[in-house]
């Protein structure tokens, strides 16, 4: 378990690509670097490791290239999925162009994928209590005979 960062980098050569980077600093913002690669959000994690394993898992049907950690996704998306996760973090850094287009739509699409998560958890919750119940039935009914 290590704390460290993780961002969203885009590249004007690479249109429609998203990187996510795992770094242990955080990573030099676009108002101190050229405009390529162009950080857009950074976000410190307590548990770097497994918000970048939890991330690749939203994002795993748009991976281009797992050692480089590019996917084919909007800015939206990748953003969204790092904002979503049940892991203890806070947001470092947000491009100002990026949060004056697109924050409705981050927030929108991070509301989208916890409530997805809860969706999944509670199905497995219920799941879970109907396989006790039909234990203890079952083991009822057996005692009973």
């Amino acid at each position: 378990m290590i704390n460290a960062y993780l961002s969203v980098e885009t590249h004007d050569e690479h249109p429609g690509l998203v990187r996510i980077l795992l770094t242990a600093t955080s990573p030099v913002t676009s108002a101190n670097a050229e405009p390529s690669p162009h950080v857009h959000y950074v976000a410190r994690f307590n548990d770097a490791e497994a918000a970048l394993m939890h991330t690749h898992e939203l994002l795993r049907r748009r991976l281009l290239d797992i050692d480089a950690h590019l996917y084919r996704t909007d800015l939206v998306t990748a953003i969204a999925a790092l904002e979503s996760l049940d892991l203890r973090h806070h947001r470092v850094y947000l491009d100002p162009q990026t949060a004056s287009r697109y924050d409705d739509d981050i927030r929108r699409a991070t509301a989208d994928l916890i409530a997805r998560r809860q969706r999944r958890e509670k199905l497995f919750q219920t799941m879970g209590f109907v396989g006790i119940v039909l234990l203890l039935l079952n083991l009822f009914t057996f005692s009973l005979a």
